[in-house]
């Protein structure tokens, strides 16, 4: 292709030929290939200055608005979804999809009955974009909102856009202590979802500390077997030496999951010096904004009881010290690293999680694409022997491409 109108004319023969592509596309990149020339064009903040992409329109589909259900998440917050009548959206069929919150119901005009325009976001996440308003029926009602909780029929707080019910990780209990026993966070193995029911249905676990002072007669009723029993005993013994990372993860705060509560444990390298932090430091940590930084404190400051019921209960509240330091001083130290592939070598069998859990250890930050930031790609051969997509973006951006192999090496005093 030697002019913009032939470039335009391929893009338009790809997206022609996307419908009976046997794989999803949501674009075409454009590129100079002559290496000359992409050296005369140079690099951007962000991207190579010789190659763009050209994303193409979301497949769109009419389909019909049948109801509105709500359900709370495990740190409260009230989520919408739309349910729809079946339709096939790029080869799958389409039943529900997302609802961001009451606000954006209002502005989209939504009502029960009405037909709307549903199209999948990055090609993957099935949303409403909006209602075909001629084809409304006569006296379709709006979608209603929720009064009160709908969990627990508890007040609702609507001082933001994301409703949340005012008692806040309370109101879905059981679903936040299934996640805080989760291998990520405080690993309690055998703590699965029948038991925490009959744990929180007893009324002997109302928040996440009350796990570590639960007698072995509690955890028999529970596990209807003092066997189990003994076991999830060991295993809250061992949840109560986790690093303060997990243990503050486990705290299920708005606005912060495994990455960010691991950043913010490394920062201040104790539970005090967190609960004494202000917004602005707060913002110290990499990753949160002037936007989430008050939301992150006054969640901690809400948990104040939590907090000092585990401290009473001994459980750990620092950050191993070698883990902190090497924030700043280890072999990643403000280095961005974006990992593909299935892990081999040393590092056979570790997950996502655990790999990013470990560049971070390192000093480093885990990205998940690969950018002009990104400093190392950490890239698995692939079965067909041909590289990924991020390999081959990382060598035209010139980013380090390193083997599982050769990043263990790099991370051999962080593996044991």
């Amino acid at each position: 292709m030697a002019t913009l109108t032939e470039a335009q004319q391929k893009i338009d023969h790809v997206a022609a030929l996307r419908p009976s592509l046997p794989f999803g596309i949501d674009g075409v990149v454009v590129k100079v290939n002559d290496a000359g020339e992409q050296a005369t064009a140079g690099f951007g903040s962000r991207s190579p200055h010789w190659a763009i992409a050209f994303k193409l329109p979301a497949v769109e589909r009419h389909t019909v608005l049948e109801d509105v259900v709500w359900e709370v998440g495990r740190t409260g917050v009230l989520a919408p979804t739309a349910v729809l009548a079946p339709v096939e959206i790029d080869g799958t069929t389409v039943t529900r999809a997302t609802l961001h919150n009451p606000a954006d119901i209002r502005r989209r005009d939504l009502h029960l009955g009405d037909t709307v325009a549903v199209y999948k976001a990055g090609d993957i996440i099935p949303r409403v974009q909006v209602a075909v308003v001629q084809l409304r029926p006569a006296g379709a009602q709006e979608v209603p909102l929720p009064t009160v909780c709908p969990n627990c029929g508890g007040e609702i707080d609507k001082r933001q856009e994301r409703w949340r019910c005012a008692k806040g990780t309370a109101c879905a209990l059981p679903a936040l202590i299934e996640y805080a026993a989760g291998r990520e966070m405080l690993d309690i193995d055998g703590l699965g979802k029948t038991y925490v029911k009959a744990l929180v249905d007893s009324g002997a676990v109302k928040d996440v500390a009350d796990l570590f002072t639960l007698s072995p007669d509690q955890l028999t009723a529970a596990a209807g077997s003092a066997k189990r029993a003994a076991k999830l005993v060991e295993q809250i013994e061992a949840a109560s030496t986790r690093p303060l990372s997990r243990v503050f993860c486990a705290l299920g705060v708005l606005g912060t999951g495994r990455s960010m509560s691991r950043r913010i444990a490394r920062h201040f390298g104790t539970m005090d010096a967190i609960r004494q932090a202000d917004a602005t430091a707060m913002q110290a940590v990499d990753g949160i904004g002037p936007e989430k930084a008050p939301v992150i404190v006054e969640q901690v400051a809400a948990l104040a009881l939590v907090i000092d019921k585990l401290a009473a209960a001994g459980v750990n509240m620092s950050e191993p010290e070698e883990q902190t330091s090497a924030t700043h001083h280890g072999p990643l130290a403000d280095k961005v690293v974006v990992v593909t592939g299935k892990m081999t070598g040393p590092l056979e069998g570790l997950g996502r999680e655990t790999m990013n859990g470990l560049i971070e250890k390192a000093g480093g930050r885990a990205g998940s694409s690969v950018s002009a930031k990104t400093s190392i790609l950490v890239a698995a051969p692939s079965a067909s022997g041909k590289p990924s997509s991020k390999a081959v973006k990382a060598q035209e951006l010139g980013v380090e491409v390193l083997s599982p192999e050769e990043f263990a090496e790099l991370m051999a005093d962080f593996l044991s």
